[in-house]
């Protein structure tokens, strides 16, 4: 199997993340950024919607704190779900979704470190939003682990991709490259899997279609997401 995939979200992190020299390393200053952005699914026959949020900085961090541009709406909490604590992340839960649309604007980020030091940033929020994700058609074979799999063609999508995971947003075995079409076919010998890894026969594992409208599309990497959408298949390995 080959060499992980960097996934789309830690991209937005890469230039906050840039080398300092040795001689320097107790000079860096504190920096980092914070994204928002709206997950829409679809329940039924209704679009729900929720807001995601992610933090990023060059030191590990101890909290990130979110402001709303909605005054009725309390401050969203962040935190760390992988062994980077430079890190951090919000994802909506079940209950968490509604056929309310997310309010736009500008949400204000407060990021402290472990050594105490706060910075705070902020991300907009723009009214753009793309369709919900639904798969049509989804093959599972198990002699050879082929996956084939059908979208709906989404308006305002910028790009898909699919993810193999241990659990729903869980660590990824397997992210695809960008896709321009509504379908993809991959197998257990195909490029893009994690580095030496070794899944187990009879356990689950999730499958998921993403959809990401960025909010640049002209901007090369596309690295800033402004919704999202994603529908999830469930298969025994």
């Amino acid at each position: 199997m080959k060499k992980l995939k960097i996934s789309l979200l830690l991209l937005i992190s890469i230039s906050l993340l840039s080398a300092c020299d040795t001689n320097d390393i107790q000079d860096v200053q504190f920096n980092g950024a914070g994204d928002v952005f709206v997950r829409c699914i679809k329940v039924g026959d209704e679009t729900r919607y929720a807001p995601v949020f992610y933090s990023y900085s060059n030191e590990n961090l101890s909290l990130t704190s979110v402001e709303s541009p909605a005054s009725e709406v309390p401050d969203y909490n962040l935190s760390d779900y992988s062994a980077d604590k430079r890190v951090f992340r919000l994802l909506p839960n079940a209950a968490d979704y509604s056929t309310d649309d997310v309010a736009n604007g500008i949400y204000q980020f407060k990021l402290t470190s472990t050594k105490q030091e706060t910075i705070q940033t902020q991300d907009k929020l723009l009214d753009s939003r793309i369709d919900p994700m639904v798969i049509t058609d989804f093959t599972y074979t198990k002699e050879g682990h082929i996956f084939e799999i059908k979208w709906n063609e989404l308006n305002h999508a910028d790009t898909y991709v699919v993810k193999l995971m241990a659990e729903k947003d869980g660590l990824s075995y397997y992210i695809s490259d960008r896709i321009s079409a509504t379908e993809y076919k991959f197998n257990q010998n195909s490029k893009n899997w994690a580095y030496n890894i070794q899944l187990t026969a009879g356990k689950t594992y999730w499958l998921g279609v993403f959809g990401y409208e960025f909010e640049n599309s002209s901007v090369a990497d596309g690295s800033n997401i402004n919704c999202e959408t994603v529908e999830y298949k469930e298969i025994v390995w």
